[in-house]
């Protein structure tokens, strides 16, 4: 047996369906549950990419005033280097200190404007080989023949939740950082490493 819709049913199903298309009481949740997850997505990734900030002044900060000190002198030992990249290193904290790499060349000049490694340091990797070409290209604003160029370059990966979240989408895992900073010496021409 089939069920006719009278007059009077359908009145009060179209009433109540007019009385539900106006009622906004649960609009603003609805609402709040579909912004929510971007909300959440940007506050990570206001503070992963503050993190990412700090590590890159920081890791500015070592290459910088690693070369400074390196430069004042005229000589160095082995050891007095390898402590002072040590000590440089504990700038980066409190972030991660393994995979930091400091590299401090010092390179001759030659009238050319070519520059080769006279001696090198490193921390976290191998030092440079005497001869070799320097590594990055030293501007000609600072080169002078007969008068040493430290170069220094620090390299750091920094990951985080958010950039290992990430990675499959991106193919990195996590901030590279790679920066040099040259200086020249300020006690004599030369600087020598015994």
């Amino acid at each position: 047996m089939t069920k006719k819709w009278s007059l009077s049913s359908f009145r009060f199903a179209q009433s109540h369906f007019r009385h539900l298309s106006r009622d906004r009481s649960a609009a603003s949740g609805v609402e709040f549950a579909l912004v929510l997850p971007i909300l959440v997505m940007l506050l990570f990734g206001t503070v992963d990419l503050g993190h990412a900030l700090t590590v890159s002044r920081k890791i500015d900060e070592i290459a910088s005033s690693t070369g400074d000190m390196i430069a004042q002198q005229s000589s160095w030992t082995k050891t007095d280097v390898a402590k002072l990249l040590s000590g440089a290193s504990f700038m980066l904290q409190p972030y991660d200190t393994s995979e930091l790499t400091i590299t401090v060349a010092v390179n001759d000049v030659n009238a050319s404007g070519s520059a080769t490694v006279n001696w090198s340091a490193a921390l976290n990797t191998s030092a440079v080989n005497s001869g070799t070409a320097s590594a990055v290209a030293i501007p000609s604003t600072i080169q002078e023949t007969g008068v040493q160029v430290v170069l220094t370059r620090v390299q750091y990966t920094l990951t985080t939740p958010v950039s290992e979240f990430f990675s499959s989408f991106t193919g990195q895992n996590g901030y590279s950082f790679d920066r040099y900073f040259f200086n020249r010496p300020r006690v004599s021409d030369t600087i020598k490493y015994n």
